[in-house]
């Protein structure tokens, strides 16, 4: 299997959990954008605005929307980046942890399904995949703030 069929076939099974997670739990449909930001950021740590934008897949104006109702409810904090004052940083506060917190933990049951057919060194070798390329992400997010 080529890298591009892979890469798809991993986001299928994530939007089929995403699918299902939201179809158990109706509170987050709405605001199923805020719940993927508010999780990447959780995963992030602070970031860029112009790259939360690509990692989200979205137009700077629609995630710029998204962050200041997300801002209202206290979820999150915009502040200048220190080394590039034309781009703003995203961070979570306390409030925005807590509700990460709580959509994670609802997601919890569906990614339990999604899980249940792995072995248990299945998912040893799964986590390990993913922490690599979590931590090669965080290594190119750090290089592109």
């Amino acid at each position: 299997m080529n890298d591009k069929a892979l890469a798809e076939l991993f986001y299928d099974a994530a939007r089929i959990s995403h699918q299902r997670e939201t179809r158990r739990d109706h509170s987050l449909i709405y605001g199923s954008g805020q719940s993927r930001c508010l999780l990447t950021v959780s995963g992030l740590g602070p970031v860029s605005q112009r790259r939360l934008a690509a990692i989200l897949g979205i137009r700077s104006a629609s995630l710029s929307e998204l962050l200041g109702k997300m801002e209202a409810r206290g979820w999150v904090a915009r502040t200048p980046h220190p080394e590039d004052g034309r781009t703003y940083l995203v961070a979570l506060t306390e409030e925005g942890k807590a509700e990460a917190m709580r959509r994670r933990a609802a997601d919890n049951g569906a990614t339990g399904k999604l899980l249940e057919v792995l072995t248990a060194q299945q998912r040893e070798q799964f986590a390990e995949i993913l922490t690599v390329i979590k931590e090669h992400y965080q290594e190119l997010d750090k290089q592109n703030l």
